[in-house]
């Protein structure tokens, strides 16, 4: 007897989302790495625990596939950018990249719960969540900065503080 496994469709959608999900780790290592270089070290802190939560994500994606019996081919993944403009620049790239996500996983639930997948949306509804929390986030970093002269490092270098500082 051979165990069940995904609908292949499903499987498919759950890939790509693997696929984002390390793509956003890469991102965030990459903005991390640059914060760092130009002296923003609470962003590059703050990335970097990005990063590891994005890799959480894709290690439960993994997870799932593998205990629904699916070989999982790990998705290759482009380079990501490795410098940025400045601050803001990252900022926006991270909400957009955020944004993208929850995109795609409100995408892949339609589809799930097209075919009548209820577990599969169960599991997704964690990525929804998720995603709904950092876009939030990030939009709120982006109104703070609606304004800020983001020419004027010794400001920005503020607002690592006091976006990024411990709370």
């Amino acid at each position: 007897m051979k165990p069940n496994s995904l609908n292949q469709n499903t499987i498919d959608a759950l890939l790509v989302r693997l696929k984002d999900e390390f793509t956003a780790y890469y991102f965030y290592r990459s903005a991390s790495n640059w914060c760092n270089n130009v002296g923003f070290k609470r962003a590059g802190e703050y990335f970097a625990n990005e990063s590891a939560d994005e890799l959480v994500h894709a290690k439960k994606i993994e997870n799932f596939l593998v205990d629904w019996n699916v070989d999982v081919t790990l998705p290759v993944i482009n380079t990501p950018q490795s410098t940025f403009l400045n601050l803001m620049d990252v900022i926006e790239k991270a909400y957009q990249l955020e944004y993208n996500l929850y995109l795609g996983y409100e995408f892949t639930s339609d589809e799930i719960i097209t075919r009548k997948e209820h577990t599969t949306y169960g599991f997704l509804q964690f990525f929804r969540d998720i995603q709904l929390k950092s876009v939030a986030e990030y939009s709120d970093m982006l109104n703070l900065l609606d304004g800020v002269d983001i020419r004027d490092k010794a400001k920005l270098l503020l607002l690592d503080e006091h976006l990024f500082g411990e709370e």
